[in-house]
């Protein structure tokens, strides 16, 4: 299933929209979510804080659905954060994306295995935040997706 990400950002999450988040689709089927930098500047010309984060966590969202629509395409369900954390390591001075890290293999296994057996399953989700090719931010998030009934 090829969805409109970013549709389906904007209409559920406005924050999206007002940021101005741009969809990359890869050759893989991953995303990759853009944004420039003038809506999401802080006070030092750089990028704010918590549009890094913000980004890097719609990305973790995306691919956890994404996921979720290979294993139960027809399964309707709930996907929220758990739990994130985002460590800055470069000022943003430009443009900047969210690409989510490969998963593991055995992690996504297991996902697939308990969100198919329970209709819950947690999903740990790596992202790295870049500008102009430079990794700026990490960040690290765990994803709980539960089928609704």
């Amino acid at each position: 299933m090829q969805r409109d990400w970013q549709q389906m950002l904007q209409a559920t999450i406005p924050l999206s929209a007002a940021m101005q988040v741009g969809i990359v689709y890869g050759a893989d089927g991953r995303v990759e979510l853009t944004a420039p930098l003038a809506p999401n500047v802080n006070d030092k010309g750089t990028g704010f804080g918590g549009s890094l984060a913000t980004l890097a966590t719609l990305a973790g969202w995306v691919e956890v659905r994404r996921q979720l629509d290979g294993i139960a395409p027809d399964v309707q369900a709930d996907i929220v954060i758990q739990r994130g954390e985002t460590s800055y390591l470069h000022p943003v001075t430009a443009a900047f994306s969210a690409q989510v890290d490969a998963l593991d293999a055995d992690e996504l296994g297991r996902f697939a295995k308990l969100f198919i057996r329970r209709g819950v399953a947690r999903m740990p989700v790596a992202v790295q935040v870049l500008c102009g090719g430079v990794k700026c931010a990490e960040f690290r998030g765990e994803y709980v997706a539960s089928r609704l009934v």
